[in-house]
């Protein structure tokens, strides 16, 4: 049913999830899976030395234990799971990299929110799935 699916990671209790759900649904669909963590980008300049390489290096690390989780994930249920990294707005980046890689499912966590902030302001999974041109599932934990 599935070929191409995505998630949208950042490592928290529902983009956990979601990822745990994915790497099922790739397996049991063969499909390929690859986890997208999307970051703020860095600012272009700063008034203090060495704040704009201590914020990438900083990033770096972030990203490296998240694909460790990934790799963990992957072991355990078997499949293969590809990392990319992308700076920009989470859900519009999500959307785009699924379009432009035509991933066929895209798979998020829903966010820890309250239920009156993200009714007031969305979140990642809100905007995700208004804007896809594809299937979205929303994890819920």
């Amino acid at each position: 049913m599935f070929q191409k699916i995505l998630v949208g990671y950042d490592g928290s209790k529902g983009g956990k999830a979601a990822l745990e759900r994915a790497a099922v649904a790739a397996k049991n669909y063969n499909a390929q899976l690859t986890v997208l963590w999307v970051r703020e980008p860095l600012p272009r300049h700063s008034d203090l030395p060495g704040e704009f390489e201590g914020e990438q290096e900083g990033a770096n690390e972030y990203f490296t234990e998240r694909q460790k989780e990934v790799a963990e994930v992957a072991a355990r249920h078997g499949v293969g799971i590809g990392c990319e990294t992308r700076r920009g707005h989470p859900a519009k980046t999500i959307v785009s990299f699924a379009k432009d890689g035509n991933y066929d499912l895209i798979v998020v966590g829903h966010s820890d929110h309250s239920e009156l902030w993200g009714r007031l302001l969305g979140d990642t999974a809100d905007r995700v799935s208004d804007h896809a041109h594809c299937s979205v599932l929303i994890v819920k934990q």
